[in-house]
């Protein structure tokens, strides 16, 4: 009954919460918390002065709308993606490194639950990085920003889900995977910097990876991010589109994004535990 349904939920969130708080400790326990601000503060730099560099220097134009789409779509291209990674790796880090993969699966939390505190506690994390890189970035650069609340709320929380729903995806694909492929990342990450738009617009693509980049969650994720800060699209991609289409079209993406990781998750959750690949361990 009703009684039963508020327990179950209050269990929920004393599982989410503590999931989170794992998360966290499990990315920051490797140093002291002041140095790990540090860290967190200098993780975006290298990116950061490769898009000063290919389109300031080289360029000759910090002040273009197309130095500030590469710029800020690499940063947020960072929030994503690195909580996409970093959520889907969790599995082979539970599972090989830390050996309690099975555990947390038979404990009283849902696995779903905890690896939705794991994606949370790195996208605080990302966030609080980009934002201290955002507080020099601006006044330095001495960008004009044309803030805009809505589209900002709207892009970090459905964002979120879009980029919760691939680290699903791939959460399921390391649950049923008997080798720890860590490479397979590291071609990722790189591939969907090109599909994004993060530092490309997508209509410098050709037709199939035009129309994919296009119904690509992240990309219109960053999109919306961008918009967040000056209030336009800064190329041609979506330029003149309705803001209620584009915010359409961002909804529908990162909602199916997150349906499809969800339904994937669960069936290859089942399917790990019925072969028994949860405590299995590879060349980690």
């Amino acid at each position: 009954g009703k009684k039963r349904r508020e327990v179950n939920f209050k269990m929920g969130m004393k599982g989410l919460i503590a999931s989170v708080y794992i998360g966290i400790q499990v990315e920051s326990n490797w140093t002291k918390k002041p140095l790990y601000l540090l860290y967190l503060f200098a993780s975006p730099i290298a990116s950061i002065f490769t898009v000063i560099i290919i389109y300031g220097m080289l360029g000759g134009n910090l002040k273009s709308d197309l130095f500030y789409f590469a710029l800020f779509g690499s940063l947020f291209y960072y929030f994503l993606a690195d909580t996409f990674f970093n959520t889907a790796f969790s599995v082979i880090d539970d599972r090989e490194h830390y050996r309690v993969l099975k555990y947390i699966i038979v404990s009283k939390t849902k696995y779903f639950t905890y690896t939705l505190g794991r994606g949370v506690g790195k996208a605080i994390l990302t966030l609080i990085s980009i934002t201290m890189n955002l507080l020099w970035i601006i006044p330095v650069l001495k960008i004009h920003i044309s803030f805009q609340l809505f589209p900002l709320i709207a892009g970090l929380s459905v964002g979120f889900v879009g980029a919760l729903g691939l680290a699903l995806a791939f959460s399921g694909y390391y649950l049923l995977s008997i080798r720890s492929e860590t490479s397979l990342m590291d071609v990722l990450f790189g591939g969907l910097f090109l599909i994004s738009g993060a530092m490309f617009s997508p209509t410098i693509l050709p037709g199939f990876l035009k129309t994919l980049a296009t119904y690509f969650p992240l990309t219109s994720t960053i999109e919306m991010l961008r918009f967040a800060f000056f209030g336009k699209h800064l190329s041609q991609f979506l330029a003149g589109t309705p803001f209620s289409q584009f915010f359409g079209l961002f909804l529908m993406t990162n909602l199916i994004s997150f349906v499809v990781g969800f339904v994937l998750f669960e069936l290859a959750l089942k399917s790990a535990i019925k072969k028994g690949y949860l405590d299995i361990t590879t060349a980690f």
